[in-house]
């Protein structure tokens, strides 16, 4: 009675230490469902975050560069007024208010789709010049805020003025103006420019994040200029003094949350101010919309987790109940241990078996080569046999789910500590034994090392993962510097074009020539970053083909065209041979003129003073099409034609110098052959000329009589089989 006593008392205890075990498990599941649900809130806000900022960086550039057109006019047109001679408001008035100043003003606003007007004030508060509407009105705008502190403040800048209904269409307007001094400083009226709040919120309602966002444009004061969606009862008011606002256009930007200062929504709040104006932009997006998807996910982890620690529950329920009857199955894996010793010595592998509770009852001796001590690792179930288990915990969970459905495995694999610094990799299969009755008893099978095996595998997918991140990488750095080059850049060509043409003040002939090499440059240098990013965009399979019908004629004449004066100051022969019968092209013409012009490029670069270059369309084989550009240069060695087809590969550094190319060209233009499905060859030997040959597949020629309306004069081209251009210089 003591002894049955004693084994009830242990096997009490054991499985009141299972049911903590099995609490703190279901503790632990909680807690981490909470943690997770809390970490995906603070993610969904902070992407939030990252969006609005995105956003607003690219709206606020937007922004000043709209501005700094207007402000460029204003500029121009208050150095124009001041050209004149203008010396007292009376002159101001009577000089600039004739109707050549009002062609200058009504040209000038041509080119700004965001102003509404541009006209001149004088001193005394009147409109004698505008762009709509001449000789002017008259308006009276002395009561207008710009007018007020331009007439007490000698301020060379330009000034923003708080919006109002614009007196002549009615909308919301404000006004960019700048202050007209005469030669003592003395005040002579304003030239200003009126933008349309409108023009504003259209652009931001075609790029807003989505119904819930918004995005302002504010003075540095608080004062709204403009918003989508539009609140008429925000025009021109302030934000309260006591908006987080303020202290983030001191610090130069940042994110906030905002109680909804507009409309009462509690919003995510990113603000920019602008570098060159006194103005800020502010893009928002409501909570509600940034945690919609969040709530959603709550929801299903909180179903997940109830599943999950009911489930748990019960597994435990039944690990107590299986726990009560181990001592049953000892006696049966006794007697069975002897035919797997059997079966272990007389293999290489190593033999197991365990019980209906997935228990080993047997190792065979050859697991010694493993490391492990066979009579130690009894009763242990599968994953015990290891040290530490590194499988995907999911695949560990649904292999433990094979065994309590008592189905067949093959070749599970796990890793296993061989020491302080080795890994062993094992592959285990395993099938169900049942007695005569079908009552399952355990499980039996092999095992072996396949650690080699996995370490080639995985030395493999690592290499192939290394070299797609490595082109991935330089694929979206290529694309992300070209567009972060092509910005300053296009300014740079911007207003060196302003400067070649006087718009800012005269120049001497040496600065005009300067000016020349600098937008000369920065062609060259933009024409270099388009190619990059052709060439990042391919290898990111983004670039799209326009394709259209394309009469080869036409299409060499045109590439002939820019290049003929190059080729003149070579003293380059230049000619072109067209097939009579040659078929039209279903392809991109920007791009096929990409490819000609490279090649036309190349061989102009290449070629000595007095040589030759022949451009030649044909037919190929099979019914395809080809273009060849011939020329008489240095040609190459079948080496240097594998360099020159490499990205950036030059064939001579030497060469390279004198005749300046990154060794993009050809790369790119085969590139783009091979996106029209064709390919690109060169035929080259050194010292005789290199001849370079793009061929098209039969899929994108088109006859005559497939093109509507057959074909017209204008796209029929020459009939002659060989143009000679008339600028072109023989030897």
């Amino acid at each position: 009675m003591v002894k049955c006593d004693r084994l009830f008392y242990q096997r009490f205890r054991a499985s009141r230490r299972l049911s903590f075990v099995g609490f703190g498990l279901l503790l632990v599941i909680l807690l981490t469902a909470c943690v997770a649900v809390w970490d995906r809130r603070e993610e969904a806000l902070a992407h939030a975050r990252r969006e609005t900022a995105n956003l607003g960086i690219v709206l606020a550039e937007q922004t000043a560069r709209s501005l700094q057109a207007v402000d460029l006019v204003l500029e121009e047109i208050r150095a124009a007024s001041l050209h004149l001679g203008v010396e007292n408001p009376e002159q101001f008035a009577e000089m600039t208010s004739g109707e050549e100043v009002h062609r200058l003003l009504a040209s000038r606003l041509k080119a700004l789709p965001q102003a509404d007007t541009v006209g001149l004030i004088s001193a005394d508060g009147r409109l004698i010049n505008g762009s709509r509407v001449w000789p002017a009105t008259g308006i009276d705008v002395s009561d207008r805020d710009y007018y007020l502190y331009l007439r007490a403040h000698d301020d060379p800048g330009v000034f923003i003025s708080a919006p109002v209904i614009n007196r002549g269409h009615g909308a919301w307007s404000f006004f960019l103006a700048r202050r007209v001094s005469g030669p003592h400083g003395e005040f002579l009226g304003i030239v200003l420019g009126a933008i349309d709040a409108r023009y504003f919120e259209e652009f931001y309602q075609a790029i807003a994040l989505d119904k819930s966002s918004s995005v302002s444009v504010f003075r540095s004061d608080g004062t709204m200029l403009a918003r989508y969606p539009h609140v008429e009862k925000m025009m021109g008011e302030k934000l309260p003094p006591q908006a987080p606002f303020y202290d983030y256009v001191r610090a130069g930007g940042g994110s906030y949350r905002s109680p909804g200062y507009v409309d009462g929504i509690a919003r995510i709040v990113s603000v920019h101010p602008l570098r060159d104006f006194p103005l800020v932009v502010t893009v928002t997006i409501s909570e509600d919309a940034t945690l919609a998807a969040w709530r959603r996910q709550s929801i299903f982890i909180g179903i997940g987790t109830l599943c999950t620690i009911t489930g748990f529950a019960l597994l435990f329920q039944a690990l107590v109940v299986h726990s009560r009857s181990l001592e049953r199955s000892e006696a049966t894996l006794r007697e069975s241990e002897a035919r797997f010793r059997d079966f272990a010595l007389a293999s290489s592998d190593w033999f197991w078996e365990t019980d209906e509770n997935h228990c080993f009852t047997h190792l065979s001796e050859h697991i010694q080569s493993f490391g492990r001590d066979p009579t130690t690792s009894i009763s242990r179930v599968p994953g015990d046999l290891a040290n530490d288990v590194f499988s995907d915990p999911a695949n560990w969970q649904e292999h433990l789910a094979v065994l309590d459905r008592h189905e067949p495995f093959r070749d599970f694999a796990y890793t296993r500590k061989a020491g302080e610094n080795a890994e062993r990799v094992i592959s285990v299969s395993g099938n169900p034994f049942f007695d005569d009755g079908g009552r399952f008893l355990g499980f039996r099978g092999t095992a072996r090392d396949i650690t080699e095996k996995v370490l080639a595998e995985r030395a493999l997918h690592e290499a192939k993962a290394v070299a797609e991140a490595a082109n991935s990488a330089k694929s979206q750095f290529l694309a992300n510097m070209s567009h972060e080059l092509r910005t300053p850049l296009n300014a740079i060509l911007g207003f060196s074009e302003v400067l070649q043409n006087g718009i800012a003040g005269p120049l001497q002939s040496r600065q005009i020539e300067y000016v020349g090499l600098i937008r000369q440059s920065g062609e060259h240098l933009l024409h270099v970053i388009n190619e990059i990013l052709d060439l990042a965009r391919i290898d990111a399979g983004k670039l799209e083909l326009h394709e259209e019908v394309i009469n080869p004629r036409r299409l060499i004449d045109s590439c002939i065209a820019l290049v003929t004066d190059r080729a003149n100051a070579g003293l380059l022969h230049l000619s072109v041979e067209i097939e009579e019968d040659v078929p039209r092209l279903m392809a991109d013409w920007t791009r096929l003129m990409e490819i000609l012009l490279n090649l036309l490029t190349n061989a102009i670069k290449f070629t000595e003073l007095g040589g030759s270059i022949a451009v030649i369309a044909e037919r190929a084989n099979a019914g395809g099409f080809r273009f060849v550009v011939r020329d008489t240069g240095a040609g190459m060695t079948p080496s240097e034609i594998e360099i020159a087809l490499e990205l950036f590969g030059q064939v001579d550094a030497g060469l390279a110098r004198p005749h300046e190319g990154t060794g993009l060209g050809l790369p790119l233009a085969r590139k783009l052959a091979e996106l029209h499905g064709g390919s690109l060859t060169i035929e080259s030997e050194k010292g005789r000329g290199t001849t370079v040959i793009v061929t098209l597949p039969p899929t994108r020629t088109v006859s005559s009589a497939a093109i509507p309306g057959g074909v017209d004069c204008e796209t029929a081209g020459s009939d002659d089989d060989v143009v000679q251009h008339p600028s072109a210089v023989t030897a």
